[in-house]
């Protein structure tokens, strides 16, 4: 496949343009990884390694299998198929070794649980006795509550595994020895919340001690992550542990029509003989899965193996980035167009690709106990059993089961010592979508008004409003209907088409938790950073509108939409007033933390309060996602960056007045040259002015 380059240059020469849309291409040579002789696994596991992957074993795999042993958890770092492979081969040895037990493993979503099902077949296959494997979303449906190891989602695992636990599921419940979660990174903001209450309910059901595992890419923070996540401390290998094939990153300079070109990228790598797996963000995969009709081509929002990996946008993150470089793909190619982030990067990846944001370790913001999450799942733990006082207090959730009972969701019986059951409240087990906080999920419809994914409900007052332009700051889809009954929004393909919402926002600070100076880099006192719970009344009333290189325009909604929310966040003052109109300001910030963390564009919102000029950054999900805090320890790490955004977007039709608002404000804060002060809050007893870490008003989410 070495002429895939090939290809890829004389499609750039091809073009039309004046200038090669070909930005740059970048080799990544292949990794050895730490190689073993033995590892001490069951003789036919060792016998059917050899025969599916072909390589010896190593030093990865033997670090898991003793965390594994020890009962201590373990995480493989890597997105290949030889990190599939060793968490099956784990997995397996422990099923062989314990024929009475069963596995679960814990798959992002529905495309890659069918993946590991074929691959961790290939590997049972030679196993005897054969090991019986299903997924719960296959063929095998039916016969899944039978087999030793279960493949399924999240989703599926709250709404019919823990549902039906005591029919269907009963035996393999019951005989449940060690659960596994693939490409851990996945479970960020509140996917991690989902993630952990779900942990804590099937461990109330098992007979013994859960032993956990799992795959990750290579993120800063994981250990410290995972340790919020369950309690306990995991034992993750090295990134360099597991080989890695070579692979060239190509950067692809997109002229508005992504749609044609990635068809046509798509059909000349399809002609070479190549498979192509297109990764997308959720809002495009019901028009790109249309795109090519061809068996070696596949659409979905993460890596799956391929020759080639063509990624729509950067907007997709830099874990998917570089999932898509570890998946053994020869050709990786990233499209970069007119997104809020995507100028800066071309440019950065002329000057300095080494150091380029999505090719660097993500952060994973710390790991948030969200309150409307785990009330969802109590009430859930109740019906599969009755809640004891003893767990109650384990979980440290005492006020949230006494809400929840004086507002009649739970229960309290007479016993002693007491329990509690559901009360006589709707079904508590509604769909989920991994970001949204304890409601159901907005479901998104194709122009035939069939369902191919599902959003974030805190999303849909803010981007989804009529004619809104999706993906965020991007673009490329346009809302033509949406139902509040319903919750759906139905998408149309609208290319070279862009929207910004026009906002006003009330901001009440109800609580501060913590301030601290904000560090510069020319040194100097910096304005006071605070960090606390706020409640926004948000109202979106306009937006701005770009299609091709036409000027911006501004729509006004016959209906403008409201939305009120509490979360954590964190403010500064400003020194002068600003008057930016329909709250364009602050997104660049908001852009530059999606490419340096796992959270996404759609976790953060910006809002300036131009009575008390203080801007600020807001956790977009109910009750928090986890990002306002690491903000308030690291917002330093990206103003930089943000800066940049804001200065390739000054020319830009549709973002110039935001980039020109946001430029000033951050080189204020960046260099010092312009006072920037904050209005302290009333300080409560005990606290002094100034202070870096006062006495707290009242505590942060529980983690």
């Amino acid at each position: 496949m070495s002429d895939l380059i090939d290809i890829l240059q004389t499609l750039a020469a091809r073009s039309g343009r004046s200038s090669s849309p070909l930005i740059t291409l970048r080799s990544f040579p292949p990794g050895t990884g730490t190689r073993i002789s033995h590892l001490a696994v069951d003789q036919g596991l060792q016998e059917a390694w050899v025969q599916v992957v072909g390589t010896p074993f190593f030093q990865a795999q033997s670090i898991a299998l003793a965390a594994l042993r020890r009962g201590t958890p373990f995480a493989i770092t890597g997105s290949s198929m030889v990190s599939r492979a060793s968490l099956h081969l784990v997995t397996l040895d422990l099923l062989r070794n314990e024929p009475s037990a069963t596995a679960l493993l814990i798959a992002p979503d529905p495309d890659l649980a069918m993946l590991h099902e074929r691959e961790a077949m290939l590997l049972a296959r030679y196993c005897r006795p054969v090991l019986p494997i299903a997924a719960t979303g296959g063929t095998q449906r039916r016969v899944a509550p039978t087999a030793r190891l279960v493949i399924t989602t999240l989703p599926e695992l709250h709404n019919h595994l823990l549902r039906f636990h005591d029919r269907a599921w009963r035996f393999f419940w019951q005989r449940l020895r060690l659960i596994v979660i693939a490409d851990l990174h996945v479970f960020h903001g509140v996917a991690a919340a989902h993630l952990a209450m779900t942990l804590l309910r099937a461990a109330r059901l098992t007979s013994q001690p859960l032993l956990l595992g799992g795959t990750l890419a290579a993120v800063s923070g994981a250990e410290t992550a995972l340790t919020m996540l369950t309690g306990r401390e995991w034992r993750i290998t090295a990134v360099d542990d597991l080989p890695r094939p070579a692979t060239t990153l190509a950067l692809w300079q997109s002229d508005g029509e992504r749609r044609r070109e990635i068809a046509r990228l798509a059909e000349a790598f399809l002609a070479a003989g190549a498979a192509v797996r297109l990764v997308a963000t959720p809002w495009e995969l019901a028009d790109l899965r249309t795109l090519v009709d061809h068996e070696a081509f596949s659409v979905g929002m993460q890596p799956m193996p391929a020759h080639v990996q063509i990624i729509t946008g950067a907007d997709v993150g830099a874990a998917t980035v570089q999932a898509a470089l570890a998946s053994g793909a020869v050709l990786v190619v990233l499209l970069l167009g007119r997104g809020m982030t995507e100028p800066a990067l071309q440019r950065l990846a002329v000057t300095d690709l080494g150091t380029w944001p999505l090719l660097r370790s993500p952060v994973w913001p710390p790991v948030l106990n969200n309150s409307f999450v785990s009330a969802l799942h109590l009430v859930c733990a109740a019906g599969e059993q009755p809640l004891r006082a003893e767990e109650i207090r384990q979980w440290q959730v005492e006020s949230m089961v006494e809400l929840l009972t004086a507002k009649g969701y739970l229960s309290r019986l007479p016993d002693m010592p007491p329990v509690w059951l559901p009360g006589d409240q709707s079904d508590p087990y509604i769909p989920l979508d991994l970001h949204a906080a304890g409601t159901e999920p907005i479901y998104l419809l194709d122009e035939q008004g069939r369902q191919f994914a599902t959003a974030d409900s805190s999303l849909f007052h803010r981007w989804m409003h009529p004619a809104a332009g999706l993906p965020p700051l991007r673009g490329g889809q346009q809302v033509i209907a949406r139902d509040e009954d319903q919750g759906t929004i139905t998408l149309a393909r609208r290319d070279g088409r862009r929207t910004l919402p026009l906002r006003q926002c009330r901001v009440q600070i109800r609580e501060e938790w913590a301030q601290r100076e904000l560090r510069r880099s020319r040194g100097g006192r910096g304005p006071l950073l605070s960090w606390g719970r706020v409640v926004v009344e948000e109202q979106v009333y306009a937006y701005r509108e770009q299609i091709g290189r036409e000027p911006a325009q501004e729509r006004k909604l016959v209906t403008p939409l409201t939305y009120r929310w509490q979360s954590p966040a964190v403010w500064v003052r400003l020194s002068h007033s600003i008057h930016p109109l329909g709250q364009q300001m602050g997104w660049s910030v908001v852009a530059a933390a999606a490419l340096i963390t796992l959270a996404r564009v759609e976790d953060c919102v910006s809002a300036y309060d131009p009575a008390t000029n203080h801007l600020y950054l807001i956790d977009a999900q109910n009750s928090g996602n986890g990002l306002a805090e690491w903000l308030y320890d690291q917002i330093e790490t990206i103003l930089p960056l943000a800066y940049d955004i804001a200065l390739e977007q000054r020319t830009d039709p549709l973002f110039e007045p935001l980039a020109r608002t946001d430029m000033d404000w951050l080189l204020a804060v960046l260099s010092g040259e312009t006072e920037v002060a904050i209005a302290m809050p009333a300080l409560s007893p005990g606290r002094t002015p100034g202070e870096n870490r006062p006495v707290r008003t009242s505590e942060p989410p529980a983690r």
